[in-house]
């Protein structure tokens, strides 16, 4: 889990430099790697504050359609 959270993290970062499709893709690998059991409490938060700091001109991307459809399903 500890790992998946440093993934969230970096990935953040990468959204916060611009690099949003590079973000999205980063978390999804991220949450799908680890067990769905485990996809709970802060692992889910921070996904989800991720996907919430993204302009909603950037919703249509598939690569954030698929964190949107990870962190929400």
């Amino acid at each position: 889990m500890t790992r998946t959270l440093l993934n969230i993290v970096t990935a953040a970062c990468s959204h916060h430099d611009g690099g949003t499709e590079q973000a999205s893709r980063r978390t999804v690998d991220a949450l799908i790697a680890l067990p769905v059991d485990f996809r709970t409490g802060p692992v889910r938060r921070r996904a989800l504050d991720l996907f919430e700091a993204i302009p909603a001109q950037h919703h249509r991307e598939q690569a954030v359609r698929e964190l949107r459809d990870v962190v929400t399903g």
